[in-house]
C-alpha cells in the first residue's frame, strides 16, 4: 500500500542512509520497526512511501533492505554472481549495523 511520505508518525524516529538506496526504517514509540521505499508514481512524480514488513529488530531491519536491494537487480549471469552480490550488499550494510 502506498501512503503519503508525511503520514508518518511525529514520534517515529527516521533512520535513513546512502547506503540504504530507495528504502528507510523508521522505529516507533512503542519500540516496533517498518521499513518502508520511497515511491515516485503518475504522470506528476508523486511521492509516496510503500510499507515493505514490520521486523522486531534492528539487524532484520537491514537484512531486508539488503535482500531489497538484490532483488533490484532483475539479471543474473549465474547462481554465483547472485551470491557475490547479496554477500556485498550484505557486508555494506551489516557494517552499519555493528556499529
Amino acid at each position: 500500500m502506498l501512503r503519503k511520505p508525511n503520514s508518518i508518525p511525529s514520534s517515529d524516529t527516521v533512520i535513513t542512509d546512502d547506503a540504504f538506496g530507495p528504502f528507510f526504517i523508521t522505529r516507533s514509540s512503542t519500540g516496533g520497526y517498518t521499513v518502508y521505499e520511497n515511491v515516485i508514481k503518475g504522470e506528476n512524480k508523486t511521492k509516496y512511501i510503500k510499507t515493505i514488513c514490520y521486523p522486531s529488530r534492528f539487524t532484520h531491519a537491514i537484512k531486508i533492505i539488503a535482500e531489497e536491494l538484490l532483488n533490484q537487480d532483475k539479471t543474473f549471469p549465474s547462481a554465483r554472481s547472485y551470491i557475490q552480490r547479496y554477500q556485498d550488499i550484505s557486508k555494506e550494510l551489516t557494517s552499519i549495523a555493528e556499529l
